[in-house]
């Protein structure tokens, strides 16, 4: 949903440039719990942080507004034709999964000796893209790691291991780790057919075990909302650098 500037012009009867946005009550109507006023072009709010914003276009998307992008402005900012400066923010609505990590690539540079680059895997309850309980690999991430956790996860993944080659440790899967993505898209380099779009690591869940992880079939289900992408396979995504 990318709000566009309005017309004020056409509400006032004058132009509107250098008007302060709250001046435009004519075009707005109030949004339950919130301190947001919105029409079908333009929202402002008082308070233009991520969260506030994430429940404002929450809100639009359960009244039939499917695209929750879009960009917020401050109440107190003044209208401008055709600029879209400091007092616009963009918000993308952060989407969270707890993944199971399968293997884990080392890095380079100054990731040197670490290892870095995780095999994200979700869970297959009903076996319908491999065995039963198993774990289907959805996408690589190396982002959103302190030099804290690289350190962490190189010494537990090396305990864990299970295989190894020049670059890569494959691990038991038991370690859930929480993940930030912008979306889905589909992609013919993953068996369970889809990629993750913009993946990054919030955290490590030890207070989850495995089974507990989503599922490869709730991944998937992104595909039929705006938070999945068609792509080509020569668009698919690519591997993660570290």
């Amino acid at each position: 949903m990318g709000f566009t500037q309005d017309r004020p012009n056409t509400r006032l009867g004058r132009s509107g440039v250098g008007t302060p946005e709250r001046s435009f009550r004519c075009c707005r109507r109030n949004v339950p719990d919130h301190r947001i006023v919105i029409s079908d072009t333009r929202v402002v709010t008082d308070h233009p942080s991520t969260q506030q914003s994430t429940e404002l276009l929450k809100w639009k998307a359960s009244n039939n507004t499917l695209n929750l992008t879009g960009k917020v402005k401050a109440v107190g900012s003044t209208y401008a034709a055709g600029r879209r400066g400091s007092n616009w923010i963009k918000v993308k609505p952060v989407l969270t999964y707890d993944l199971v990590v399968l293997a884990c690539e080392w890095g380079s540079g100054r990731r040197t000796g670490l290892l870095s680059n995780l095999h994200l895997g979700a869970l297959d309850p009903v076996g319908e893209f491999g065995e039963p309980g198993g774990y289907v690999m959805v996408g690589k991430t190396f982002k959103g790691l302190t030099d804290a956790l690289l350190q962490w996860q190189t010494e537990r993944f090396q305990e864990l291991g299970v295989r190894r080659t020049a670059g890569t440790v494959w691990t038991q899967p038991v370690t859930v780790v929480e993940i930030a993505i912008d979306g889905v898209q589909h992609s013919p380099r993953y068996p369970g057919g889809i990629a993750l779009r913009f993946a990054r690591v919030k955290r490590y869940r030890d207070d989850k075990t495995a089974a507990e992880a989503d599922t490869i079939q709730t991944l998937r289900a992104l595909l039929h909302t705006p938070r999945g992408r068609e792509v080509s396979p020569q668009s698919a995504e690519p591997d993660s650098g570290t």
